[in-house]
């Protein structure tokens, strides 16, 4: 008997209900973490282009296939249902839970993150789009700013002629009046800020480049090129996006913070209103979204060099912990972390600092997803586990001892490996490289 079952249109052709429950049996059976690869699992996904998944780039973004494979299920999710991610980056969750046909509430700290989830799941008219375009290289060529937004260390990362006309082409995107269509020129433009810079584009992070084999020359290639090159993919990205059944319903933003989820109204999201939460969370102390993204948020006018620090400090997971706030160890409520965080702080308080702030934050994001869930309503939580300071820090374990403290039970644990999240640098000793992940499947207890 076939095990992929026909199921719905084309976003979601196949039912992922029987290999689902031969996984849960058979951690029933076993009450070992079952070794799973995800791509594997939904073959009928190619690794790569979906629609438009890769509108722009990311740090550390999830793998498309593990919310698919999860929304591929009824029994994990109603086909009428509500779902979640407090911690969305460009919203992978969002964009599959439409496709899904489901309703969906994503939340991330990052402006930057917002703007790209609600350009990639915002279906914008094709003629429009490139009639807007046309507009925008007209007005480049008959705009003289000089001007240019404060980004930090520019001329560091740019040549004096790229700052130029990427002065110009923003003034140029902003003569379009506010809306979906000026979005996606300005997710768009945003890309290839850093595809037009000095920065290695092999790391996450901004980091000077180096002659390597097959690096395209950024010298020699235009900020026009790079943008009407970074259109067209982006607008093949939204065609593909178009013939897909993605349903009626459009994402909705829950806010900035994992820890408060808002409505539109500034209300809080109403207790017991969702179905199902996917989510990755940060990783403890690995995380550097703010710094990755610091020459698109500048270029974008999201941040100034002197506010990227506030912006970091409303991200959880992040690498700067104010001084007064190790003076003394901070306990978890978590006996073995306690016990992993008093070693690491004698050597290095610092670091121990940051990943017990993690945990304090992540108990409350949680607390906030079990909130929202309806009783019954199921929580699939993707973590990896990293080292602090030669100690091994299980986030899974932690992260799960914390979840069924709030009132929910462990249905499925599943491992799946990964390629390096790569959001570290070989500057930083005391991290270590994340190479598999664990995926939680926990219910809210009726």
């Amino acid at each position: 008997m076939n095990k992929f079952v026909q199921w719905r249109g084309k976003g979601y052709p196949f039912s992922t209900d029987a290999i689902l429950d031969s996984l849960l049996a058979n951690f029933i059976n076993s009450g070992e973490a079952q070794e799973v690869s995800f791509r594997e699992l939904v073959p009928w996904m190619k690794v790569g282009e979906r629609a438009t998944h890769y509108i722009h780039s990311y740090p550390a973004k999830l793998l498309p296939h593990i919310a698919h494979f999860f929304l591929a299920s009824d029994r994990v999710c109603p086909l009428a249902g509500r779902v979640l991610d407090p911690f969305s980056g460009t919203g992978t969750v969002a964009l599959e839970a439409m496709l899904s046909g489901r309703e969906a509430f994503y939340a991330d700290a990052n402006p930057l993150a917002r703007l790209i989830t609600s350009a990639k799941t915002t279906l914008v008219c094709e003629k429009d789009l490139n009639e807007a375009f046309k507009q925008c290289l007209s007005d480049f060529k008959k705009n003289r700013t000089r001007s240019h937004p404060e980004i930090v260390n520019i001329e560091h990362w740019y040549t004096p002629e790229t700052i130029k006309h990427l002065s110009r082409l923003k003034a140029a995107i902003g003569h379009q009046p506010n809306g979906i269509i000026k979005d996606f020129l300005l997710v768009t433009f945003s890309s290839i800020t850093r595809k037009s810079s000095l920065a290695d584009p092999r790391l996450s992070v901004p980091v000077k480049i180096k002659d390597y084999p097959g690096r395209r020359d950024r010298k020699s290639t235009s900020v026009i090129d790079f943008f009407s090159e970074q259109f067209e993919s982006n607008l093949k990205r939204m065609r593909e996006l178009s013939a897909m059944d993605s349903g009626t319903h459009r994402p909705c933003l829950a806010g900035k913070d994992a820890r408060r989820l808002v409505v539109e109204s500034g209300q809080p999201l109403p207790s017991s209103s969702i179905d199902l939460v996917i989510t990755s969370p940060p990783y403890a102390g690995a995380q550097k979204y703010i710094r990755a993204t610091s020459l698109n948020l500048g270029w974008l006018e999201f941040a100034k060099p002197c506010e990227l620090r506030g912006l970091e400090d409303q991200n959880i997971g992040r690498e700067h912990i104010p001084k007064q706030k190790y003076m003394s160890f901070s306990s978890t409520g978590i006996k073995d972390a306690d016990k992993i965080l008093k070693c690491v702080y004698e050597v290095n308080p610092l670091r121990a600092s940051i990943a017990s702030t993690y945990l304090i934050e992540m108990r409350q994001a949680l607390t906030e997803v079990f909130r929202v869930l309806k009783p019954g309503g199921q929580l699939v939580l993707v973590i990896g586990n990293n080292i602090v300071c030669g100690h091994e820090f299980m986030s899974s374990d932690y992260l799960l001892e914390i979840c069924e403290s709030l009132g929910m039970e462990l249905r499925l644990k599943l491992i799946d490996s990964i390629k390096s999240r790569g959001l570290m640098t070989k500057r930083n000793k005391t991290a270590s490289l994340i190479t598999r992940e664990w995926v939680l499947v926990l219910r809210k207890i009726i």
